[in-house]
């Protein structure tokens, strides 16, 4: 998707710039983007802290040190791409960002884009409590995020719906496995390597 938007200049010269990250799975801290954040996020991919810093901190080197009037975020509507815009936006409200925010959501599906202008002011405390602490928040939240948000709770469950699918189907070859899970749970957005951590735990 990122290099669609830059190679086809899908928002004119704005500065494009790609969040590789999995905000659904492993631990994380209260400081997003941290030097601890980076740790514990590195330790809970298996990565390096050098690599990590090179797939996920680099590439979001302009929202670190350029101002801007607005920023449009471009994320689809399932829990891993919610979980990973909660975590912008409490980045943004962390770091005194004053301008604009929109969000483009979309489903993988159907690309009809969805745009909602949010207002900056409790997703700090909002991602402190699901992905810190994996509570449900005591705020409100737009319904395709609070759905995430329930959906993301489910997952941290030892026999989560998924997990008692891969049980039910172990005889399944892995490749396989995986392609009947996209299938299956479309709203999880969980990628290849998710759903084949969780076969290997599982079988």
């Amino acid at each position: 998707m990122y290099e669609e938007f830059t190679d086809h200049k899908l928002m004119g010269d704005s500065d494009y710039a790609p969040f590789n990250e999995a905000m659904c799975v492993n631990a994380t801290t209260e400081q997003v983007f941290a030097e601890d954040f980076i740790k514990t996020r590195a330790a809970g991919h298996c990565e390096s802290v050098e690599n990590y810093i090179k797939k996920v901190i680099d590439p979001l080197d302009n929202l670190f040190n350029k101002s801007y009037t607005y920023i449009v975020l471009w994320f689809g509507e399932d829990m891993f791409c919610q979980m990973n815009v909660m975590t912008i936006l409490s980045y943004l409200e962390q770091s005194g960002y004053a301008g604009k925010v929109f969000l483009n959501s979309f489903r993988e599906d159907e690309f009809k884009v969805s745009q909602t202008e949010l207002q900056l002011g409790n997703y700090a405390s909002v991602y402190k409590e699901v992905l810190v602490n994996h509570k449900k928040p005591s705020t409100q939240l737009l319904p395709v995020m609070y759905q995430a948000v329930d959906i993301y709770l489910e997952m941290l469950k030892e026999n989560n719906a998924v997990v008692k699918y891969i049980s039910q189907h172990k005889d399944l070859p892995t490749s396989a496995l995986v392609n009947r899970l996209f299938e299956l749970f479309p709203t999880i957005g969980y990628g290849d390597s998710q759903y084949i951590k969780l076969i290997n735990k599982t079988k």
